[in-house]
């Protein structure tokens, strides 16, 4: 083996320039190769940033109006949830879902702090509404049960409120004024990306109390669907719950605009479509790229074949076999590639590397000068993890014995008389 490794290396010395330009076709292809895998994975990885924090198995329900006259009412109708549908829903409906949750939008409200004011949007909410939406809390808590259950005066605020009203810094346990009255801070939550209104989150109950007077009207509620639930029973699931709130709130059957059903499973398969689909495109232009290269090489061991006849037919006259005469050429082809590929690898990581400490960095800058268009996110962490090496690696192994497997036949294919003969 080192005999072989000694007079691979010796022919490439001897042939630099040649084993260069060969080298560089197979380096530039596996370098655009992980190139182009890696800006497809951050095209995907900036799609799910962009999809958001919640709960890919849930969904959403909101009123709308009726458009069909029905049973006596005109149409236009306004048809919202109550609080008592929750129950209802959850109830008859277990087999589909595990969870919902509710939020109600009141009229926004000053809110004030010291000297510093700033108009909010107020939501009503339940406690579960967080774990589903996936909110993230920065500092304090959520609102809880208790909260609920006491009609409690307490607000969780968002990044945006906090910047005006407090300067940045922790405002739990400060008291702040919604209109005229004071709630507690007990929880701030980060700003969800592309949200610019400042929102204040307050418990559903003492919302509708103190803004709808005592109206329990639900502006949307938000429920989890059980584990074992497929694709093909959520339109099951929808139907079956549209007609029992048709039967509940008096609309026609046929009117789909009364409530929206919305889940995310739909909207995560649909980008996920898209990812396989842009994947499926790069990962072909890809290896197209390096099959330039390896085209490259082939030609190249076609020559090398043709120059060193008279050495092939004194191997095979001393007794030298076909298999290893094949194994000599295939061992010179896949020693080229992997080597040149490897440093094509090598730099592409690097490049992906050096683009995703860019994003990182404009990324931070964006957050603390708090540049919304800056902070959206279309192209995210571009590396590429250990598998897709690995695939790279098996295209480059791939790659050389492809290169190499036809010179290396017709070398086994030479006759000894007439290599010999062309040495002469």
């Amino acid at each position: 083996m080192r005999e072989l490794f000694s007079e691979i290396f010796e022919s490439m010395r001897l042939n630099k320039l040649r084993t260069a330009l060969t080298g560089f076709s197979v380096a530039w292809g596996i370098f655009m190769l992980v190139v182009l895998l890696g800006s497809g994975n951050g095209l995907m990885n900036g799609l799910l940033s962009n999809f958001g924090s919640q709960m890919i198995n849930s969904g959403t329900i909101i009123g709308g109006y009726t458009t069909i006259s029905y049973n006596g009412f005109n149409r236009y109708r306004q048809v919202q949830m109550q609080n008592e549908d929750l129950d209802m829903i959850l109830e008859n409906f277990s087999y589909y879902i595990s969870d919902i949750s509710a939020v109600s939008w009141f009229n926004s409200q000053t809110a004030k702090y010291g000297s510093m004011t700033i108009t909010t949007g107020i939501n009503g909410i339940t406690p579960k509404i967080a774990e589903i939406a996936g909110v993230e809390m920065l500092y304090g808590r959520y609102v809880n049960d208790m909260d609920i259950k006491t009609k409690r005066k307490v607000a969780v605020v968002d990044e945006n409120i906090v910047r005006v009203l407090f300067n940045g810094r922790n405002p739990v346990g400060e008291t702040m004024m919604l209109g005229d009255i004071p709630f507690r801070i007990v929880g701030v939550t980060r700003t969800e990306k592309f949200e610019t209104w400042p929102n204040v989150n307050i418990p559903l109950s003492t919302g509708q109390l103190l803004y709808a007077k005592g109206d329990e009207k639900l502006s949307r509620a938000d429920f989890v669907f059980q584990d074992n639930i497929s694709e093909k029973d959520i339109p099951v699931f929808e139907s079956e719950l549209r007609k029992k709130m048709c039967s509940k709130y008096n609309f026609s059957p046929d009117d789909r605009s009364v409530f929206y059903i919305w889940n995310n499973m739909e909207g995560y398969k649909s980008m996920m479509t898209v990812t396989r689909a842009l994947k499926l495109f790069i990962w072909l232009i890809g290896i197209g790229t390096l099959m330039a290269g390896i085209v490259g090489v082939a030609n190249i061991m076609l020559v090398t074949v043709r120059e060193r006849t008279s050495e092939i037919g004194i191997r095979k006259a001393l007794g030298a076999s076909p298999a290893s005469v094949v194994m000599m050429i295939l061992a010179e082809a896949v020693v080229i590639t992997a080597l040149f590929g490897y440093i094509g690898m090598c730099a592409g990581v690097g490049v992906m590397e050096a683009v995703n400490n860019y994003l990182t960095a404009a990324a931070e800058s964006a957050a603390e000068a708090d540049d919304f268009f800056s902070s959206i996110t279309f192209f995210k962490n571009p590396t590429l993890d250990i598998s897709i090496v690995f695939s790279a690696t098996l295209v480059l192994v791939t790659a050389g014995v492809i290169a190499g497997y036809i010179p290396a036949r017709k070398a086994a294919k030479v006759k000894t008389i007439e290599a010999l003969r062309d040495s002469l």
